[in-house]
């Protein structure tokens, strides 16, 4: 059954987007798609939910977390001592809620270039990429997404620092 999030209260929503995150393939929260499993039986374990919620408290203890635009980020955190690691939208394939047009990565790339702290930048390995991103360091890395269609296949992502 479907409910709609506005009529639940903070720590409802929360239980929610957690079924939700463990239980959909990959962990997609706009397009959801389910597994079920014959011959072994879900990973989901109810009883585990307090230990989960535990470790997940120790390790976010310290840690702030922000929802604005990254320029905003930047703007706010940027020091010689911070380190940023930026996981835009692919160049290309329209996969997300918000996507970057051209223009958006070269003004990301510009941005870039005035940082005073340390970032590390991932993308897809396309040469508009590779053009837009030159005068920064570049490596490119051969992985394997956990949802993906074709289990096994491999890609190009590209690690960009400064």
């Amino acid at each position: 059954m479907k409910s709609d999030p506005a009529t639940l209260t903070d720590i409802q929503r929360a239980g929610r987007f957690f079924y939700l995150q463990k239980n959909s393939f990959g962990g997609l929260v706009l397009k959801q798609k389910f597994h079920y499993g014959i011959a072994q039986p879900s990973n989901y374990n109810p009883e585990r939910i307090p230990e989960i919620i535990e470790r997940a408290h120790q390790r976010l203890a310290r840690v702030q977390i922000e929802s604005l635009p990254y320029e905003q980020i930047l703007e706010k955190y940027d020091r010689p001592a911070t380190f940023f690691y930026l996981d835009p939208p692919y160049w290309g394939p329209k996969l997300y809620k918000f996507n970057f047009t051209d223009i958006d990565f070269f003004r990301l790339a510009e941005r870039m270039a005035k940082l005073k702290g340390k970032f590390i930048l991932s993308l897809n390995d396309r040469p508009e990429v590779r053009e837009t991103f030159k005068t920064f360091r570049i490596e490119r890395e051969e992985i394997s997404y956990t949802a993906q269609a074709k289990p096994g296949k491999r890609y190009g992502e590209l690690l960009i620092t400064n």
